[in-house]
């Protein structure tokens, strides 16, 4: 008894494993708030054939005259397929903001200053994937974040690959 238990519960994690797919991407982007484009990197896993779940850490960095404003995004979202590859994504997002201004004349009159702030907001938004290959596909994302004091557009067109 304790086999077919065994051999029944391999086959059923067998048949669900057939369902699910691991997947990863890189992407560039622009984000409206600091006017500036940025790098990100995915990680997407598919429940089923219309759920995944996908986290994506983004690096950012502006510049405008002697200050300096770098980003580093986290997010985590629920993507649900709405139509073939297209789909709807919501999730959190955990924010770092590291302003570095020059001071006067570049640092070499005034002190350099670094002040570094970290927020956690809501995202929503859509995106569509368009296979090349087998394993690789093309994608396109745009996303809304609603976060202290004021909201952004993040827009990204990038690579996915299936492992």
């Amino acid at each position: 008894m304790k086999k077919f238990i065994f051999f029944f519960a391999v086959l059923a994690g067998s048949y669900t494993m057939t369902a699910q797919g691991f997947g990863g991407a890189i992407s560039g982007g622009y984000l409206s708030e600091i006017e500036g484009f940025g790098g990100t990197v995915d990680l997407v896993y598919n429940i089923d054939e219309k759920w995944s779940v996908a986290t994506d850490a983004t690096y950012s960095v502006a510049d405008s005259g002697p200050t300096r404003n770098k980003w580093f995004i986290v997010d985590l979202n629920a993507r649900y397929k709405v139509f073939d590859e297209a789909y709807l994504l919501g999730g959190g997002e955990y924010l770092s903001i590291t302003l570095k201004s020059g001071g006067l004349g570049a640092g070499s009159i005034g002190p350099e200053i670094e002040t570094t702030n970290s927020e956690f907001g809501f995202n929503a938004g859509a995106g569509y994937k368009y296979k090349i290959i087998d394993n690789v596909s093309v994608f396109t994302e745009v996303k809304y974040v609603i976060i202290d004091p004021a909201g952004y557009f993040h827009a990204r067109l990038g690579l996915h690959f299936d492992f």
